[in-house]
C-alpha cells in the first residue's frame, strides 16, 4: 500500500433533490469521526447537479483502517439511510467513488514536502 498522501471522493448526482439537515448531519459527523481517525483535511460540498464529498489522508494506510472501522461502518449507514430518506437511490445515484494519490497539493503541509 503507497505511504503518499491520498484523497478520497465520493460524487453523488443531485437530479434536482436538496440536501437535507438529515443528510448535512449524517455527513458532518462522519467528517468528524474522519478527523479522529486520522483524516486531515475534509471537503462536503454541492453545485447545481451534485454533491461533492472527499477527505485528505497523510497515507492510504491510515484512510484504509478507517474505512474497516466500526465508527465508518455505523456513519456510512447513517449516510446512506439519510440520503435514501431524502429521495436519492444508493448506489444508482453515485456518479464517482474513488481513492487517488495525490501528486501535487498547494497546500502548505511540511509532512508532505520533499
Amino acid at each position: 500500500m503507497d505511504t503518499s498522501p491520498v484523497i478520497r471522493m465520493w460524487i453523488t448526482n443531485k437530479f434536482d433533490r436538496t440536501i437535507t439537515s438529515e443528510m448535512h448531519g449524517a455527513m458532518v459527523d462522519f467528517l468528524s469521526a474522519a478527523v479522529e481517525q486520522g483524516c486531515v483535511g475534509s471537503t462536503f460540498a454541492e453545485d447545481s447537479e451534485r454533491i461533492i464529498v472527499f477527505t485528505r489522508w497523510m497515507d492510504e494506510m491510515t484512510l484504509e483502517a478507517f474505512r474497516s472501522s466500526k465508527a465508518y461502518k455505523e456513519r456510512e449507514t447513517d449516510i446512506i439511510h439519510s440520503f435514501v430518506a431524502a429521495g436519492f437511490e444508493i448506489p444508482e445515484d453515485i456518479l464517482f467513488n474513488a481513492t487517488a494519490s495525490i501528486l501535487f497539493s498547494n497546500q502548505s503541509n511540511p509532512a508532505e514536502q520533499s
